[in-house]
């Protein structure tokens, strides 16, 4: 079976071709810090066979989180526990990506004391600072000996709003055409790879939809130095499980004469899905919500097993602050949830 061959990302090969999508572990300390909680989150994955883990998002500026669960990775960052959740994925055979994000508009003024920006409460001096906040992540994350960075401009966050033309109305040289909307994100792309030159892998997640042209994208993205590209879209949680994967129409159109590999991601929930994926030129195919599920999905793919558990409700985007578990199938309850969300 094609999933469980090795291939390689960049300088990195892997054990499988399947991925852990980055997944929101609402896991850190209320105020960000990193915790043990998320590289055990990491090490149970990599331990059941995920051939490349991507972290859940880290914010790139502390003020610019999500949601209190939500780990910034900047200069206050502990480097002892993210060099520790390097080597103990790779102790287990997995490779260990960080995803690398601002909230932008969907950011929270609740926890952040501010109100969110988007591209167009954004100045030169802010993108300038950004940038530099990108690169830093980027360094903290090679430093700490993981595997690789991936840029998110997807899910409506600020890179994701850039390439928007909805929510991107600039006038200026960062507005407009989809080449002008990508100049950010691009430079944003441009600084990670300079700080991780030739070595390790340089991903992107982007929307398969309110992009105006995924074909341009892919290839700008390939020319800023991407490694890859993971294929996602803007309405993911809206979609509907039918056992064919959300994007995978796209993602071939799209893809169609660019170099760097593309990493499917949305709706495949099965052994029958993810071949679909492989069987039709798409090389690495990402799981989320079957992992939220079962953490041993990969694991029990190989051995037999045909499709996930998950029930495909939807509730594990708000079940962590109510019953402080990942799913509703979960009977256990996750201290460190209840420790960032309990009243």
């Amino acid at each position: 079976m094609k999933l469980w061959e090795s291939a390689s990302i960049g300088t990195v090969t892997l054990r499988n071709r399947t991925v852990r999508s980055a997944t929101n572990e609402h896991l850190a300390e209320r105020d960000g810090r990193m915790t043990k909680a998320l590289i055990e989150c990491y090490e149970e994955l990599a331990s059941h066979e995920v051939g490349l883990i991507i972290t859940g998002h880290y914010a790139v500026d502390a003020l610019a989180r999500v949601d209190a669960g939500q780990p910034y990775l900047d200069e206050r960052t502990d480097r002892a526990l993210l060099q520790e959740a390097a080597e103990r994925v790779h102790a287990k055979g997995g490779k260990l990506v960080i995803q690398l994000n601002h909230g932008g508009l969907n950011a929270s003024e609740k926890v952040n004391g501010r109100p969110a920006q988007g591209p167009m409460e954004l100045s030169e001096a802010d993108r300038s600072l950004l940038l530099q906040k990108y690169a830093a992540a980027a360094r903290l994350a090679k430093e700490a000996g993981f595997d690789g960075v991936q840029v998110h401009m997807a899910h409506g966050y600020l890179l994701s709003s850039y390439l928007n033309p909805k929510e991107n109305v600039r006038g200026d040289a960062y507005g407009g055409s989809v080449e002008n909307r990508f100049r950010f994100p691009g430079e944003v792309l441009k600084a990670v790879r300079k700080e991780w030159g030739p070595e390790g892998m340089v991903l992107v997640k982007v929307n398969c939809d309110a992009v105006e042209d995924l074909h341009r994208v892919l290839e700008l993205c390939e020319e800023a130095g991407a490694d890859a590209a993971e294929v996602s879209g803007l309405g993911f949680a809206h979609q509907e499980v039918k056992g064919e994967p959300f994007y995978l129409k796209e993602a071939l159109a799209a893809g169609e004469g660019i170099r760097i590999p593309l990493i499917l991601v949305g709706g495949i929930v099965s052994e029958k899905g993810a071949e679909q994926v492989l069987e039709a030129g798409i090389p690495f195919v990402s799981f989320s919500r079957s992992l939220i599920c079962e953490p041993d999905f990969i694991e029990k793919l190989k051995g037999g097993a045909e499709k996930s558990k998950c029930i495909h409700c939807n509730n594990c985007f708000r079940v962590y602050r109510e019953r402080y578990r990942r799913c509703v199938l979960h009977r256990q309850e996750i201290p460190q949830l209840r420790k960032t969300f309990g009243e």
